[in-house]
């Protein structure tokens, strides 16, 4: 590998076939919410064994027509993880309801169902967990939650196609279920999202809502204009034809990855529980206490290494600490998560050059840092 190489953060898995599929959809001038728009969200409900799923314009459209369909009013609060993404949160606020920030587990990353009770009232109308990065979270403890107090579950399940809890597919346990199709996603079309649900007056809903309210020759609902292009379907239906082998080497990858980083004494993997299958979406570690995360960022882009934060402690984002007032008390270990947790590099073709050069980078910094600390 030449030095001037670099060790990407991902690559998209956009096959030649896929390129292929979007120059077909391109000649064939049905390019918005045509035919492969449908067949693409056909596949998706078989492969989540799910009998109805709605392809959008993105995640956050998903989130927020879900919200919609269930119901979600102004005043209305609805529980949603601390450490995720803002699109969480955002599609709360869109639809005038209050999002209620839970912080995540002790040791882990998904919202804590322990204080999730704690949190239900009056005005509480639903429960959105976040499957972050893909590792499925605690849905029997939620669901049993929501059973007693009669909630909405509304899974963020983004990150999560080809994630399970046993042989329960992500996105299956609530009411209602958001992916996207973001190129961080392991199956990309550039933008995109689809809300998957059991129920079919629910689906047509939400099919009507996406373009504009119109069902059936009138404009049912106030609408928006969330259609999903037959280009970005080509794209999802060449790559859900391979995608459970594509998850299996990506697993292997990773597992080849975290042996090797065993030997980084400062990055701890993060915990996953062990009734569930993780499709590996990010490659999430935690830096410890000792070292600062940013710098480690910052010196591995000068080796040429691409990496991220995890994600965001979402209350303490600007606009949700202005408007609400929280502080990092209140979300000990998402504020944790936020300044402690890196990505790191993860594709399906990620080869030995790039773990190399990566673990490399590593070693550099560590010995760096403990010539500073001597």
């Amino acid at each position: 590998m030449q030095k001037s190489s670099i060790v990407k953060l991902i690559k998209p898995n956009i096959s030649r076939s896929a390129i292929e599929a979007v120059t077909r959809v391109l000649e064939s001038g049905k390019l918005v919410n045509g035919p492969v728009v449908e067949e693409f969200e056909k596949r998706l409900a078989e492969y989540l064994d799910m009998p109805h799923a709605v392809c959008v314009s993105s995640g956050t459209a998903a989130l927020h027509l879900s919200l919609l369909a269930a119901d979600i009013h102004p005043g209305d609060e609805v529980i949603v993880p601390a450490f995720t993404f803002p699109a969480t949160a955002n599609a709360v606020e869109m639809v005038g309801a209050m999002p209620v920030f839970i912080d995540c587990e002790s040791d882990g990353v998904n919202i804590d169902p322990m204080q999730i009770e704690k949190a239900v009232n009056g005005r509480t109308k639903a429960i959105m967990p976040v499957h972050a990065f893909g590792v499925p979270a605690d849905m029997d403890k939620i669901l049993e939650i929501s059973s007693k107090h009669n909630l909405v579950v509304l899974e963020d399940a983004a990150c999560a196609l080809g994630s399970s809890i046993e042989d329960k597919k992500c996105g299956s346990f609530g009411d209602l279920a958001a992916f996207s199709f973001h190129p961080r996603k392991l199956l990309t079309t550039g933008e995109g999202g689809a809300v998957v649900t059991y129920d079919s007056t629910t689906a047509e809903q939400i099919r009507s809502m996406r373009n504009h309210g119109w069902a059936k020759g009138d404009y049912d609902y106030l609408g928006y204009n969330y259609r999903m292009t037959d280009i970005q379907a080509a794209l999802g239906v060449e790559q859900l034809e391979s995608y459970d082998d594509f998850i299996n080497t990506r697993r292997q990858v990773a597992r080849k990855c975290a042996r090797l980083l065993k030997q980084i004494e400062w990055l701890k993997p993060i915990r996953v529980n062990d009734d569930s299958h993780w499709n590996v979406q990010t490659l999430l570690y935690e830096v410890d206490d000792a070292f600062n995360r940013d710098e480690v960022i910052t010196y591995l882009r000068k080796e040429k290494v691409e990496t991220t934060i995890g994600t965001y402690c979402v209350p303490l984002t600007k606009f949700y600490r202005q408007k609400y007032g929280y502080t990092p008390d209140e979300f000990p270990r998402a504020f944790q998560l936020f300044k402690q947790s890196i990505s790191l590099p993860l594709w399906n073709k990620l080869g030995d050059d790039e773990i190399e050069m990566l673990l490399y980078a590593l070693y550099k910094f560590t010995s760096r840092k403990n010539e500073i600390m001597a």
